[in-house]
């Protein structure tokens, strides 16, 4: 029944041609699937999506005013927050609120309490709220790990993050795990379906962040491929082989990729009782 419902879902019509209630419709239905088959399921209904920078806001007001959820633009990040909503939600109007509660420290949409830095914010946040678990450690006991120290005075100087003077980002030290890259293809066999990709590069002060993109790894029929929101000739949402995905982050020359996190999306039940579905 299962592989009935998933083949159903795979072969649905992408996200852009859904109404809202075909959404919510979409939503229900993966409620019957295992939790990675929900990731796959309809982070699918997302291929050709096309990409669109800073697409979310923090609603009507603050620095970036803007769509709390939208299905019709989504950039690397926004694109696994929304499906990673979703998979937790009941509904569309709990994505929603779901949602939220990824993107903000407390759920509460504001700049000031958004998730900014990935590695800082949004990973442990996220960790901590039971949404993800770092799935390196399982992978490779031994794997290094990279640190990102935010000094406030010092990453404000830096022209790309000037725009986040005004957030609350603490100062700290934050320490990400990763598999390095040269280790990556031969440990892809143990990666868990659905597991949550992000590209780590090296210190650069000129740049500051080490986290710079993510995607889902999928199990597809012709192998792992990595579903993501590409930045590349494309700009959409794309399945693209792992083992190209991993050959092309050894080409970086100015920016080095030294290697990929890797955390597994959990159903979060408890955070997720918690959440209200508000009014929007």
């Amino acid at each position: 029944m299962i592989s009935a419902l998933l083949a159903a879902l795979l072969s649905a019509a992408p996200v852009l041609s859904l109404t809202e209630a075909e959404l919510d419709a979409k939503i229900s239905e993966a409620r019957r699937l295992p939790f990675s088959g929900r990731i796959d399921a309809l982070s699918r209904l997302f291929l050709g999506v096309p990409y669109t920078d800073l697409p979310l806001g923090d609603g009507d007001s603050g620095p970036e005013p803007g769509p709390l959820f939208r299905t019709d633009g989504v950039d690397c990040q926004t694109y696994v927050e929304t499906v990673l909503a979703m998979a937790n939600a009941r509904n569309l109007d709990q994505a929603k609120a779901i949602l939220d509660d990824i993107r903000y420290a407390d759920g509460k949409p504001s700049f000031q309490s958004r998730n900014h830095f990935t590695e800082a914010q949004w990973l442990p946040s996220n960790v901590r709220k039971g949404y993800l678990k770092d799935e390196v450690p399982a992978l490779d006991r031994r794997a290094p790990s990279e640190t990102l120290t935010l000094v406030k005075s010092e990453w404000t100087q830096v022209p790309a993050l000037k725009r986040l003077t005004a957030a609350n980002i603490p100062d700290g030290t934050y320490q990400v795990r990763f598999l390095p890259l040269e280790d990556v293809r031969k440990r892809s066999k143990d990666i868990r379906p659905g597991t949550v990709l992000m590209v780590v590069r090296e210190h650069d002060p000129n740049r500051v962040v080490r986290i710079s993109h993510m995607g889902f790894v999928i199990s597809s029929d012709g192998g792992l491929v990595v579903r993501h929101a590409s930045t590349g000739k494309d700009r959409a949402v794309l399945d693209e082989p792992f083992d190209a995905f991993v050959q092309r982050q050894t080409e970086y020359k100015k920016w080095k990729v030294i290697g990929v996190a890797l955390a597994r999306p959990l159903e979060a039940r408890a955070r997720v009782s918690r959440i209200k579905t508000a009014a929007r």
